[in-house]
């Protein structure tokens, strides 16, 4: 019993600055020298609280009720204690106050719970991923509209079963017409919804993690990349419209320096900067992670950095290459697949991972370098990126003949 010898529960009064000047009642939750305290009750007498007992007298059927209700307050609290301390999770005081003040949040609906994870993810999260909580959100709003007379469901009666129909739901309930969602696509969105439910578990809005046993299985597949032969193509070809024109130059510039394409349009001219190694560099923090990336640039990305230089006349921006909207970044890119003959769906993924396989791990960059000009935290993020194919396992022998050879 050593353990609860740490944990304390009291009551006591304060006087308030009000014009009655009566007091209110607050219970101070105490834990390991630590301690936090809660307000409970607004308004009572000096003459009505017994010191002593730190419990109100019972005199008026006002200060029974009180002193009962302060009791099961305790009893509360010390059982969020004894869950905390039962499931090994972490226990303070100030965990023990959030978890119980927040003991009407078990009264949500699930679509209520979603709106509070996205109200607290949105000074978390970048525009777009925020954008996709709400995609999720939709489809858990038409899910529970098929389900459920009331269009919503009470967190307690989430479980496994509910879980895996929604999962179904997704993958054959489209939120455009003939744009169904595939196993990967609906894996982001159950990520999504077992964060927001993991997240709630451990404030204890709901009491299990329905989640514990589902799987997130996500589809591997070879991403695509253009060869050498291939990328020049698309850099040669004449194109006579200016905006398909830009589009090509954007496409090609983050070919030879892995940009994403929103960090891209977000480059500022002071970012690129001569180096005292006489190399022209580029430095950014990506949106995505926030984790900073430091590029030298090769002759061909200062070429398209130069060819979109503000001249005398040209509208002013801020921005090293003007703003493109990603639809018209995507549909252009289509049209330069088909102009250029190619086999394949140009889009902004394919440029990255040219730039990590063709452009650099071809040419002998070594992967830890393609990790830092990515602006990747963990090196297996860019071994996805960079590609081993048989012009590098050839390279590769060959270079091992030479040395056996010597």
């Amino acid at each position: 019993m050593k353990s609860f010898n740490s944990f304390f529960v009291s009551f006591y009064i304060r006087k308030n600055r009000n014009k009655l000047k009566n007091y209110s009642v607050f219970c101070c939750i105490k834990l390991a020298e630590r301690s936090t305290e809660i307000c409970i009750s607004g308004s009572i007498q000096k003459a009505e609280w017994n010191i002593g007992k730190a419990r109100p007298k019972q005199e008026t059927d006002y200060l029974i009720k009180l002193s009962i209700y302060l009791d099961t307050i305790k009893a509360e609290l010390f059982n969020i204690y004894l869950d905390l301390k039962l499931t090994g999770e972490e226990c303070t005081a100030q965990r023990i106050k959030t978890i119980f003040l927040n003991k009407d949040l078990r009264q949500f609906t699930f679509l209520q719970l979603i709106d509070k994870a996205i109200e607290k993810y949105q000074h978390e999260l970048v525009k777009g991923s925020l954008k996709n909580y709400h995609a999720t959100r939709s489809y858990v709003e038409r899910f529970c509209k098929s389900k459920f007379k009331s269009g919503d469901v009470s967190l307690k009666f989430i479980n496994y079963s509910f879980i895996d129909d929604l999962k179904t739901f997704i993958l054959s309930n489209p939120l455009k017409v003939n744009d169904r969602c595939n196993n990967n696509g609906c894996m982001k969105h159950m990520e999504r919804i077992k964060k927001i439910v993991t997240w709630a578990y451990a404030m204890r809005f709901i009491d299990r993690n329905v989640f514990a046993s589902f799987k997130i299985r996500k589809t591997r597949y070879e991403s695509k990349w253009l060869n050498l032969e291939q990328l020049r193509r698309i850099q040669t070809k004449k194109l006579h419209q200016p905006m398909i024109s830009l589009v090509r130059d954007l496409f090609v510039f983050c070919c030879y320096t892995g940009m994403a394409p929103i960090d891209m349009q977000l480059l500022k001219p002071h970012q690129i900067y001569s180096g005292v190694d006489k190399l022209t560099w580029m430095t950014y923090t990506r949106t995505k992670s926030k984790i900073s990336a430091n590029v030298p640039l090769l002759s061909q990305a200062m070429e398209i950095v130069k060819k979109h230089e503000l001249r005398k006349g040209d509208l002013f921006r801020t921005t090293v290459f003007p703003f493109v909207t990603n639809k018209d970044l995507n549909d252009n890119l289509k049209v330069i697949s088909e102009i250029c003959e190619l086999d394949l769906s140009l889009n902004f993924y394919i440029a990255r991972h040219t730039f990590a396989t063709t452009v650099t791990l071809l040419h002998g960059v070594p992967i830890t370098s393609i990790k830092e000009m990515m602006g990747h935290d963990r090196i297996e993020t860019t071994m996805r990126y960079a590609k081993t194919n048989t012009s590098i396992i050839g390279i590769d022998m060959m270079a091992a003949q030479e040395k056996m050879s010597d």
